[in-house]
């Protein structure tokens, strides 16, 4: 998901100044790049906010326009105000063209197991897992289809196939398994 902000660029970098940025409805930020200082930027609250609801649950790439030149960016962070839960700070990391990006690719769980529908417990253990690969290649989110599972079987990332996209994760962690229900297995060892 591609998404477009515009910012500005931040002259103040007092602790008290940033509050009073809060409190005119803008955010205060810093875009990092490997290599480069980071850029003190402010964005618009409102405007961001809406455009980071939209973006839960997949990766977003923020195209954001400083003083008419755009940066590809990702979030790489954001402060939450633990009292008010508002965003109080945000940043952005740039991305390059040829240089790998690390990533957590959201896992969109598709289709009810056959095993579920006979009794069987679902059980999601990740809902998103690390990758890297280079900006271009970065999926919005990865589908499983879990139609097929039957009772007993597990899905590990080692099974997780994205083109062009390296999954950072032990091969062997578990994503997503359907087992039999606790009360059925005691049932089954009374019954022997």
């Amino acid at each position: 998901m591609i998404l477009n902000l515009t910012a500005e660029m931040r002259k103040t970098v007092r602790k008290s100044d940033n509050g009073n940025l809060r409190r005119s409805g803008l955010i205060p930020a810093v875009m990092y790049a490997e290599g480069k200082a980071g850029l003190n930027i402010n964005v618009p609250a409102n405007e961001f906010k809406k455009l980071y609801k939209k973006s839960i649950g997949e990766i977003a790439v923020f195209n954001i326009t400083v003083d008419g030149k755009e940066y590809h960016t990702v979030v790489k962070e954001r402060q939450i105000n633990p009292l008010s839960r508002e965003i109080i700070h945000v940043d952005f990391y740039e991305l390059h063209p040829e240089k790998e990006v690390n990533i957590n690719v959201p896992l969109k769980f598709v289709g009810t197991p056959a095993a579920v529908k006979d009794g069987g417990i679902l059980e999601i253990v990740k809902r998103s897992v690390s990758a890297h690969c280079l900006p271009k290649f970065i999926p919005e989110d990865f589908e499983i289809s879990l139609a097929n599972m039957k009772m007993g079987e597990t899905i590990y990332c080692k099974d997780v196939k994205i083109e062009n996209v390296k999954i950072a994760e032990h091969a062997d962690t578990a994503i997503v398994s359907v087992h039999t229900p606790r009360n059925k297995e005691v049932k089954a060892e009374t019954a022997e």
